[in-house]
């Protein structure tokens, strides 16, 4: 089986362009970010049901869901609407740097810790190392200067909003690698996501009838959100859990190169360490697979 580690790193990328498209809906249309949140996943879901409806006649016959399907798949539904809410809220009570290092850098040790026993994973020296370097260079990424909201007690409130977000965001990397065994991929993905759109319904405001903004919603609804996650289910199928955790970490780093591409950010010097420090990460990542872990995943 091919290593879906190249699928995993396409999915991140694409899901990096999604915060630029929020936060242009946010600052230019003056948009809540939860109904940003609540309107990707309703956009997203009928492609992401295309997709299980084109592989089910692929495939012929589907099993009816096992009830420990059922449950996971409710638990991953939650995880999605639960970090759109807890992820948004906590922007909005933190610093955005601390909130995007406590969830970015948080989620791949959980899932790296919780894959051991959740999943049985086996895991050496270079994905220790490749999780290192992964989290130190998304932390030089984002700035040092995010660590000043962890000592805050005004932001105290976020900063647990942005911990339940990694725990959201770690928590369904690992339902979904569990489903995987005994579901179809895009199948999962349709009925989490399915899920996760009506557990937002509540949040979601009409934004108008702007040509500009539908066609906004509708990118990021289709792209970083339909086809990222299909990709990403993709490449979940045939990597480990942790891999795909240390490897999702592409996300921020390009969100910041379009932000320093397209809007004319700077990048501090710590930052440019940081993008170097993560491609180190990336380049170790995919040096790492050997004949053990192969074997491991394709019995799963």
């Amino acid at each position: 089986m091919r290593s879906g580690l190249p699928l995993v790193c396409m999915a991140a990328m694409m899901w990096g362009t999604a915060g630029i498209t929020g936060k242009w809906l946010s600052v230019h249309h003056q948009l809540d970010p939860l109904s940003i949140g609540a309107w990707r996943l309703l956009l997203g879901v009928p492609l992401m049901i295309i997709a299980a409806w084109i592989e089910r006649k692929r495939n012929g016959k589907v099993k009816p869901l096992h009830p420990s399907h059922q449950k996971l798949l409710l638990l991953f539904g939650i995880g999605i609407a639960g970090y759109q809410i807890c992820y948004f809220s906590a922007v909005d009570r933190t610093m955005v740097s601390t909130a995007t290092l406590i969830t970015i850098c948080l989620a791949p040790v959980l899932v790296a810790l919780c894959s051991r026993w959740f999943l049985r994973e086996p895991w050496g020296r270079k994905t220790g190392m490749a999780l290192v370097l992964g989290i130190t260079g998304t932390a030089l990424l984002i700035g040092v200067d995010s660590l000043r909201g962890l000592s805050n007690t005004h932001f105290l409130f976020g900063n647990a909003l942005a911990f339940v977000a990694a725990f959201c965001y770690g928590g369904y990397t690992l339902v979904g690698k569990k489903l995987l065994s005994g579901v179809e991929p895009f199948r999962i993905i349709a009925w989490a996501f399915t899920l996760g759109a009506l557990f937002m319904l509540p949040f979601i405001t009409l934004p108008g009838f702007s040509l500009e903004v539908w066609s906004a919603l509708l990118f990021l609804g289709w792209i970083p959100t339909a086809l990222a996650y299909v990709v990403y289910i993709l490449g979940l199928e045939r990597t480990m859990a942790t891999h795909a955790s240390v490897a999702a970490l592409l996300e921020p780093l390009t969100a910041t190169v379009l932000a320093v591409t397209l809007f004319g950010e700077q990048l501090h010097s710590f930052g440019w360490v940081g993008v170097t420090v993560l491609l180190a990460s990336m380049l170790l990542l995919s040096t790492s697979t050997n004949k053990k872990v192969e074997a491991t995943n394709l019995e799963q």
